[in-house]
């Protein structure tokens, strides 16, 4: 008989939201790049089919091989969706923006960080609070209903 797979078989992840003072990705993982061990580099953004659209979210991606460790920053807010590729929508001036954990709408980024066994409160970022990195708050995955648009 065949098992079945559960959603929380699919999570084997944990996420880390961050606040920082910068809103483009780029500046940000730029400054995170210069000022720690880091070395992100951008890679195809997530997209996320959601209300009749895709939306997409920049993404950008480090392998920390010497702790067996991948990391993935990606920003909470889409850059764009693909009705606005096509044109203008102004239907969506008014709707709440679209957040890809909007359950942590304060924080414009989003880490997750693939390959950590233990428990997530032991976690060591490569990076800590700074002048540009407002807040690093863990995220429990349990209490966020979108946990699976990051299975990738």
């Amino acid at each position: 008989m065949a098992e079945l797979l559960l959603f929380e078989d699919w999570i084997d992840f944990h996420l880390i939201g961050v606040n920082s003072s910068f809103d483009t990705s780029t500046q940000f993982v730029f400054h995170l790049n210069s000022t720690n061990a880091t070395h992100f580099t951008r890679i195809k953004d997530l997209d996320i089919w959601l209300d009749d659209h895709t939306y997409y979210f920049e993404t950008y991606e480090w392998i920390d091989e010497a702790n067996k460790l991948d990391y993935h920053i990606i920003k909470n807010t889409p850059n764009q969706s693909d009705s606005e590729k096509n044109e203008v929508d102004l239907s969506n001036l008014f709707k709440e923006s679209i957040l890809l954990v909007p359950n942590y709408k304060d924080c414009n980024y989003i880490v997750k960080v693939a390959g950590w066994e233990d428990d997530i409160h032991n976690l060591q970022l490569p990076f800590v609070e700074n002048e540009f990195i407002k807040v690093i708050k863990k995220i429990d995955i349990d209490l966020i209903s979108t946990a699976d648009r990051l299975v990738f």
